[in-house]
């Protein structure tokens, strides 16, 4: 019967959307999506590590250059010492030698620290490395499960589209102009079940008088649900 196939059809069609809505949501996808993130969570990682010790590095270099600057200064400032009689330019001398040993000392210790921090984060580094192997094949793992899920469902899909057409092939241009647009207008389902006093389509009552009325009308007429528009079958 007309209506009846055309129950079928939307059934099919209904099947291959949810195929293709649900495919992303596979708990395959899912988990090689979330693999796929701990791999890239573990390069910002990396190359967040590696740019901390880069600058560690650079201000451990700074600083040795500083030190060594101040060095040389204060060398000069202390043979300039020796050579000076005048209490007032002594005094001077050393106040300046005073000052570059605390610069330096400030400098070791910011050193220190910076060497630290770098041996710490060569640490993260090396375990932070000691990980790729693990998030790596674990992604590829979960790639190739996601794979064969979206396989599988594409294979559902092929074989239920061949089943559509040889539905649809049954219908005039004019019943399928029909169908397609009121699918388009009702979020995919164009033809629902008439169960009881209810249209499966917008899951609400119709009066008993209009019920009464379609079982009343030919069995392959098309009644259309009052409330929603949908195609009904009785």
């Amino acid at each position: 019967m007309t209506s009846e196939k055309l129950l079928e059809l939307q059934l099919t069609d209904s099947h291959i959307d949810l195929l293709r809505n649900r495919m992303p949501k596979l708990p395959e996808v899912v988990a090689s999506n979330g693999a796929d993130a701990e791999v890239a969570a573990w390069g910002r990682t990396h190359a967040q590590l590696q740019g901390r010790i880069t600058e560690l590095e650079a201000a451990i270099t700074v600083s040795e250059h500083a030190n060594a600057a101040i060095a040389i200064k204060r060398s000069r400032l202390e043979q300039q010492l020796k050579t000076v009689i005048a209490p007032r330019e002594a005094e001077a001398l050393m106040h300046e030698i005073a000052l570059l040993n605390a610069q330096r000392s400030d400098l070791d210790d910011e050193e220190l620290a910076a060497m630290d921090s770098l041996s710490e984060a060569e640490a993260d580094l090396a375990e932070n490395a000691a990980k790729e192997s693990l998030v790596r094949d674990a992604a590829a793992v979960a790639a190739e499960r996601a794979a064969a899920a979206r396989a599988a469902s594409e294979a559902d899909i092929a074989a239920s589209t061949i089943v559509r057409e040889a539905l649809r092939s049954e219908f005039d241009a004019e019943m399928l102009g029909r169908y397609d647009s009121m699918r388009l207008a009702h979020n995919g389902v164009a033809v629902a079940k008439l169960n009881g006093l209810r249209c499966e389509g917008c899951h609400l009552d119709l009066s008993r008088g209009e019920v009464d009325e379609m079982k009343r009308a030919p069995i392959d007429e098309l009644v259309e649900c009052s409330n929603c528009g949908r195609l009904l079958v009785r």
